[in-house]
């Protein structure tokens, strides 16, 4: 957690306390064991546990007692859990914001006094898996050796060139990564080389483990899940799955954000060969704008982009991707006919939860539509994550101060048919 984090933290706890002081609601009966613990277990202590990103664990009566003010304020702000898509755009199959209902419990509980109630109406806690999400995948993919990362200086990019060393073409289904250092991991980019020799020569030719890839791998890659905060891995949807050529190479992108200790790193990339008959590719497609000049003190500075479909598609997901002084963005599409279609309002968006959302009911676009992306920026001196005292002029780059304005849709072609199957 940033240093701004924390202190925002601590600013939340106090303000917690004081809406407890304040507020009237009336409490029928809402007890812990009953009530309070089924909704943390089910929703909060994925991250609220020992050894997680949380700040504190929510694991027991006695910790939820002592936090009860700040998860009080926390849920009726909508701000936990983390999920910041807008409700009533689109139903996302990921979504983990939680219900009214659940919030007034939590919120009658805390008015009430916090009572445990009976023990043996518990939830059990859930088993966590620590490892691979998804289960063991068929084949794991890291680099020689911890690679070392000084304690000081610029961001850095280096790219791992992997070699799974398929004879055959092959479907994935799942990819999944396990960053080796959360401290210094900012974001890892997955890459993959279906030549295999574009890499491998940029590989030889720079000396030590991986090579510098500021700004990309160096080649037109097709790129696949990788990792950032608050991303969860998942199999990819319907008969879409990521195709992987005979003689590829998977390139993972690491940024490193230095923290002023020298750390290493050995992140490990996990590949699962597809269970079903796969035949068509799950590709990302972009909506950009580069033209980021963003004045200090300005707090609303807007960005457009737009992409044209050149091909009948689906959209299964959608992720808004910006950095520290990211305020909101919109992500819609225009039909040929001139209907909008939304596909994702992000109304606060928060650079430590980029979540990608799934389309519970994906988005058919024809030929001749059009992908729309907005971008609001903060760069004032209140934006919460404000990262220049005085707030500077900010432009469009790849280090953490820079920053971005990208939507990302990930979809399949109507028309593509490839034969043959995982089997």
């Amino acid at each position: 957690m940033t240093i701004i984090a924390k202190v925002r933290s601590s600013l939340t706890f106090l303000a917690g306390g004081l809406w407890l002081m304040a507020t009237s609601a009336s409490a029928q009966d809402v007890t812990y064991s009953e009530h309070i613990a089924p909704i943390l277990m089910d929703n909060c202590v994925t991250c609220h546990r020992p050894g997680e990103v949380a700040p504190m664990s929510l694991l027991t009566y006695e910790d939820a007692r002592q936090y009860m003010g700040l998860i009080a304020l926390e849920v009726s702000e909508k701000r936990m859990p983390p999920w910041h898509a807008a409700p009533g755009v689109r139903q996302y199959s990921n979504d983990r914001s939680l219900a009214d209902k659940e919030i007034d419990l939590i919120q009658r509980w805390v008015a009430g006094g916090a009572l445990p109630g009976d023990d043996s109406l518990l939830p059990p806690v859930p088993v966590f898996n620590d490892g691979w999400q998804l289960g063991e995948p068929d084949i794991v993919l890291t680099w020689d050796s911890p690679y070392q990362i000084s304690a000081t200086g610029d961001d850095e990019y280096r790219c791992f060139v992997l070699d799974p060393k398929f004879e055959e073409d092959q479907w994935i289904d799942v990819i999944e990564v396990l960053p080796g250092n959360r401290l210094v991991d900012h974001h890892i980019v997955i890459y993959v080389d279906q030549s295999g020799r574009i890499a491998t020569r940029r590989d030889e030719a720079e000396p030590g483990e991986g090579y510098t890839c500021f700004g990309g791998p160096g080649f037109a890659a097709y790129m696949v899940p990788g990792w950032g905060p608050g991303y969860v891995a998942a199999e990819t949807p319907g008969d879409s799955g990521y195709l992987l050529r005979a003689g590829s190479k998977i390139v993972v992108q690491m940024h490193y954000h230095k923290n002023g200790k020298a750390e290493e790193d050995l992140t490990r990339v996990g590949l699962r060969f597809a269970k079903s008959p796969k035949h068509k590719v799950l590709y990302n497609g972009y909506v950009i704008s580069l033209s980021l000049q963003i004045e200090p003190g300005d707090a609303n500075y807007v960005v457009t982009g737009r992409m044209p479909i050149s091909e009948d598609i689906t959209v299964h997901s959608v992720l808004a991707h910006m950095h520290y002084l990211g305020k909101a963005m919109d992500i819609w599409a225009e039909l040929p006919d001139g209907t909008r279609v939304d596909l994702l309002k992000v109304p606060r968006f928060d650079f430590f939860w980029q979540t990608q959302y799934a389309l519970t009911e994906p988005q058919q676009l024809p030929e001749g539509s059009v992908v729309f992306m907005q971008a609001t920026f903060d760069n004032s001196a209140e934006s919460p994550y404000q990262h220049s005292n005085p707030p500077q002029l900010v432009r469009f780059g790849e280090q953490t101060t820079d920053e971005m304005a990208v939507g990302v849709f990930f979809h399949t072609r109507d028309a593509e048919y490839i034969s043959g199957d995982s089997e």
